[in-house]
C-alpha cells in the first residue's frame, strides 16, 4: 500500500511543479487541467483504500495525517485558484488588490469556524501525535456532525476521518495565502509602474479582437499566443472580451466584409494621408 501511495504523491509533486501560476492567461487553463487530475488520483486512492485494508493502526493514520492531506490540500487550493482568477476584475491594478485581498478574506472567514481558536488547529501547529487516534483513524469521533461545507471533496466516512479534510483546508488555506499575496504584491507594483492612463477604446469589442486576431496571425509580436495579446488590450483598456474565438468564427460567416474593422483603418488612413498639409 506504501508503494502505491508514494508513486501517487510523487506524480503529484511532479505535476504541481509543473504549473506556472505567474501568467495570468495560462493560470485558468492550467488550474482545470490540475483540478481534473487530482480528483483522478483522490479516486484512484479512495477505490484503493476501500478494497483493501491497512495493516495496522499507525498505517492508516498515516494516510490520513500525512498523504491524503498532501492531495487533498491542493485540490481545494486550485479550486480556489481557479475560482478567484475566473471572477477577478480586468486591467485596474487597484481594483485587483482590493479584490484579491476580499477574496482571501472572505475565505479566511469562512474558515474560521472549522479550525480558528480551535484545539485541533493548535494540535496540528504545535506537532503533537499524542491524539492521532482520535483524529486520524475513521470512526473514532461520533461526535462529528458533518455541516456540508462545499469546500470539502470526499465526505465519504469511509475514506475520511473528518479531522484529515480539516488538515486539508488548514494547509489550502496557507497555500492559497501565499498566492494571493504575491498577486497582490505584483499588483501593486503595476499600479506604481503604470504609464498607459486614461485611454478608452470607442469602437467594438469584436473590432479590438479582428485587430488582435490579426497582429497575432501577422506574427507582428512574436514568441505571444492569442490570449496574451487579448489580455495585454484588456488590461489597457479595462475591457473584458470574452470568448474571442467565438469572435473569430463568427468573422468567417460575414456576408459583407469579413475584416470591417481593418478596411475602416486602412481607408482612415488613406484619407489622412491623402490630406494636403497645412
Amino acid at each position: 500500500m506504501c508503494t502505491f501511495f508514494n508513486k501517487i504523491l510523487n506524480e503529484v509533486k511532479e505535476k504541481d511543479q509543473s504549473i506556472k501560476l505567474q501568467s495570468n492567461e495560462a493560470i485558468i487553463d492550467a488550474t482545470k487541467e490540475m483540478i481534473s487530475f487530482l480528483y483522478e488520483k483522490l479516486e484512484s486512492m479512495k477505490r484503493y483504500v476501500l478494497s483493501s485494508s491497512f495493516n495496522s493502526p499507525d498505517d492508516e493514520i498515516h494516510f490520513f495525517k500525512k498523504v491524503k492531506p498532501n492531495i487533498h490540500s491542493l485540490l481545494i487550493f486550485y479550486k480556489h485558484v481557479y475560482n478567484v482568477e475566473i471572477t477577478r476584475p480586468i486591467g485596474n491594478c487597484k481594483k485587483n488588490v482590493v479584490y484579491y485581498t476580499d477574496y482571501l478574506e472572505k475565505v479566511s472567514k469562512s474558515n474560521k469556524r472549522y479550525y480558528r481558536n480551535n484545539s485541533f488547529y493548535q494540535y496540528t501547529k504545535s506537532g503533537r501525535t499524542d491524539k492521532d487516534e482520535l483524529y486520524f483513524l475513521r470512526h473514532k469521533d461520533n461526535d462529528v456532525i458533518y455541516t456540508g461545507n462545499l469546500t470539502f471533496t470526499f465526505i465519504d466516512f469511509q475514506f475520511t476521518t473528518f479531522y484529515d479534510s480539516v488538515l486539508s483546508l488548514i494547509i489550502a488555506e496557507e497555500k492559497l495565502t501565499s498566492y494571493i499575496e504575491s498577486k497582490i504584491s505584483v499588483s501593486k507594483c503595476c499600479d506604481n509602474n503604470k504609464n498607459v492612463e486614461g485611454l478608452n477604446w470607442s469602437n467594438s469589442k469584436s473590432s479590438m479582437i479582428e485587430l488582435i486576431y490579426a497582429l497575432h496571425i501577422s506574427k507582428s509580436i512574436p514568441q505571444s499566443n492569442i490570449r496574451k495579446i487579448a489580455n495585454v488590450f484588456e488590461r489597457v483598456f479595462d475591457i473584458k472580451l470574452g470568448d474571442i474565438h467565438h469572435t473569430y468564427h463568427r468573422m468567417k460567416y460575414r456576408t459583407d466584409s469579413r475584416t470591417l474593422f481593418l478596411d475602416q483603418l486602412k481607408n482612415a488612413l488613406e484619407s489622412h494621408l491623402g490630406q494636403k498639409d497645412k
